[in-house]
């Protein structure tokens, strides 16, 4: 049995991965993890597939003990670990609040990096680890400053990563799309007053995203950048001065009038 753990699997891109996954062949049997149970229990159902149902915050340490008692216990071999859980709010320092800064950094980083320690250990060689990062990763951006903070960090864990995972034949690979339309920009735009983009395009679907990276993935590249967009971000990260792209970021916003 093929066997993929995915964090964030209730929705989007997480969802995502449980589709494709599935219809390719490269999974059969599944472990979600999220907070929501119904949600969780939902994708099971609406893409029949065989799936363990994990509801935990891994935000907190109760939530990722239970995932860490649930893998003591059960003693599975992974196939592919997907770390697809996580959250980002527009804002500078001073519209954001103490919890939601905290949360951003406990479930983009913190829980990611839990997950993942504890799981290799039960990873069959020729797995997959999938660590969600972001086009906002090669650049400084100021009022999307934590979030995109937290997917610089995830970047350069996962390039380190795939140096020490080599022995144990299993790759590791840094997933950086551009802007996907998923459930995000809902949180992700909550704050009023923030300093928001003023277009949010290309927006990417999804499924074509998702099909990139397993096929990165499957190659064994540590970084998946999706689309021509965030490739020249990527390029001009390399050889533009970081003051220069983040003036290029702030002059693509404009105030949030949206209520909070």
């Amino acid at each position: 049995m093929a066997l993929a753990v995915i964090t964030g699997a209730s929705s989007g891109i997480g969802r995502e991965f449980v589709k494709q996954l599935h219809e390719k062949g490269e999974a059969d049997e599944f472990w979600f993890i999220s907070r929501n149970a119904e949600k969780l229990e939902a994708v099971r159902d609406s893409l029949g597939v065989r799936a363990e149902i994990i509801a935990a915050d891994l935000t907190s340490a109760e939530g990722i003990e239970k995932v860490r008692a649930a893998l003591e216990e059960k003693k599975p071999r992974i196939k592919y670990l997907i770390n697809a859980s996580g959250f980002g709010k527009f804002g500078n320092f001073s519209l954001l609040s103490e919890n939601d800064v905290c949360g951003m950094i406990d479930l983009n980083v913190k829980a990611l990096v839990l997950i993942t320690h504890m799981c290799i250990p039960y990873m069959e060689r020729g797995g997959h680890v999938i660590e969600m990062g972001s086009g906002s990763c090669f650049v400084p951006m100021p009022d999307f400053n934590i979030y995109a903070s937290s997917k610089a960090f995830v970047l350069h864990y996962t390039k380190a990563l795939k140096y020490e995972l080599i022995p144990y034949g299993i790759s590791a690979t840094c997933f950086c799309p551009g802007w996907v339309k998923t459930e995000f920009f809902g949180t992700a735009f909550s704050v009023k007053g923030a300093r928001v983009p003023k277009k949010m395009k290309p927006m990417l679907l999804p499924e074509d995203v998702v099909a990139r990276c397993i096929k990165a993935a499957k190659k064994g590249k540590v970084m998946c950048v999706t689309n021509w967009y965030t490739k020249v971000q990527h390029v001009l990260f390399k050889i533009l001065p970081d003051c220069i792209l983040t003036k290029i970021w702030l002059g693509m916003q404009t105030d949030n009038t949206k209520e909070g």
